[in-house]
């Protein structure tokens, strides 16, 4: 069902951007819709102004804008020094390979992209299996990055490959385990940040459960293996293809303008777009997010005798650990910029397990008004903060609808209910049609 309404989703947005691109329908929302404009200049550099005028048509060409063109250079070159600036290597190799085996153009992956995304959808639900109503499944579909996953970047890989490795986590397959982490780990250098989600779960885990040392520490060492298997053999194929250092992709990291440091105040993005909705997101529910892992903490190390816990209370702590730890390390190395935290952060499956899974707890009253306070903060500070002047697009309401869904959506009466959701997921399809003509035009979305 996730799967189908996924496919109808995508169809919707196709159609969307198509629609758009004529100008007669242009004009009925031009007003509020600006595109944008690459201008070259003639010493080589380049431009992007926001202009009006109808939607771009996908080529090949178009669809290797930002970061698609990294992925299709380490496609064709592999890293070869002598072709490759050495900032490539700060990218992961697996889908770059899978794109270089499928033998498909830059549309193709594409369309590939969205069928791997649709199949890890269905894969995050059957973790709930018939736990909950159809309805909070449809929150999944709602993110509002998904365009992520109609372009050719890493994104639909690394979620269908964290998707396996969940659902083997729960289903305590450790064969499926092993593979899903393994390939979403050379996908993506997140093993930074599962690598520590892991050690501290594993711990409170082991508290909670009042498991021995031994048991904590082999846990710890069965979930560590795929993330250190799979860097290494990112390593050892990087040194093969002409790395200076073992690990490049830790140096290369300061080609990007990353490297440790303290963050400044105000935070900074370089788009408009992604600060509505990376920068609501993060007031939202970090400080939520630590509390709640302070309260596990407790929970974990009273003498009290607690009720023991299973792995989705593991999955649950590892979905809140990738996001804080995500934003943490954003903090520490960007210099207070959040450039591309908006697809980081919503676009995998931790994050599509809690929309679902706050969708299904049920809060008392106290969670309530902590949320509530917070989505306060976030409206504040997105919308009236004059250093944020002009972010308060369709994003910043997208989250907000989003949010109001999963923490009140029980509570709300039914025809409530469903007006709200079917205005995000009308939202969400106007929304993610405009981000792809952004990425098609090089907007300042996408990095």
């Amino acid at each position: 069902m996730v799967a189908v309404g996924g496919l109808l989703f995508g169809l919707m947005v196709v159609l969307c951007h198509h629609l758009l691109q004529n100008e007669k329908v242009y004009a009925l929302v031009s007003s509020c819709v600006p595109t944008y404009q690459r201008v070259d200049n003639p010493d080589g550099s380049w431009a992007v102004s926001k202009v009006r005028q109808p939607f771009t048509a996908p080529t090949d060409s178009n669809m290797l804008s930002w970061d698609a063109g990294h992925y299709n250079d380490i496609r064709q070159y592999l890293y070869s020094p002598d072709k490759m600036w050495v900032g490539y290597f700060a990218f992961f190799p697996l889908f770059p390979l899978l794109w270089r085996l499928s033998q498909l153009g830059p549309i193709g992956i594409a369309v590939l992209n969205y069928l791997l995304y649709l199949i890890g959808l269905a894969v995050v639900a059957l973790i709930f299996c018939k736990d909950i109503p159809r309805w909070k499944f449809l929150l999944m579909m709602c993110a509002p990055m998904v365009v992520i996953y109609m372009i050719p970047y890493s994104e639909a890989l690394f979620f269908i490959t964290i998707a396996l490795g969940l659902y083997g986590l729960v289903r305590q397959r450790y064969w499926l385990f092993f593979v899903g982490f393994f390939l979403a780990c050379a996908t993506r250098a997140a093993g930074n940040i599962l690598v520590v989600a892991f050690v501290i779960s594993d711990v409170l885990m082991g508290l909670r459960n009042r498991d021995s040392f031994t048991k904590v520490l082999l846990n710890i060492l069965r979930h560590l293996a795929p993330i250190v298997a799979a860097v290494l053999a990112v390593v050892v194929l990087q040194h093969l293809r002409g790395a200076e250092h073992w690990f490049e992709y830790v140096v290369a990291q300061q080609q990007w303008g990353k490297g440790l440091s303290l963050p400044s105040w105000p935070f900074t993005d370089w788009s408009d777009e992604g600060a509505a909705v990376s920068q609501p997101l993060i007031f939202m529910l970090t400080m939520p997010a630590l509390l709640w892992l302070a309260l596990q903490l407790r929970y974990a190390v009273r003498r009290e005798d607690v009720e023991p816990v299973d792995d989705r209370y593991l999955l649950r702590l590892l979905s809140v650990l990738f996001f804080v730890g995500n934003v943490l390390l954003a903090l520490l190395t960007q210099h207070g910029s959040f450039f591309s935290q908006a697809r980081l952060l919503t676009c995998t499956p931790f994050f599509a397990f809690l929309l679902v899974d706050m969708a299904d707890v049920k809060k008392p009253s106290w969670w309530q008004i902590v949320l509530l306070a917070a989505m306060a903060v976030a409206v504040l500070i997105v919308c009236f903060m004059p250093y944020l002047h002009g972010r308060a697009v369709a994003g910043s309401w997208l989250v907000f609808l989003l949010a109001a869904l999963v923490f009140f959506g029980d509570r709300l009466p039914v025809w409530l209910r469903y007006s709200v959701l079917s205005v995000v997921v009308l939202l969400n399809i106007g929304w993610t049609a405009y981000l792809f003509n952004c990425f098609l035009t090089n907007g300042y979305i996408f990095t």
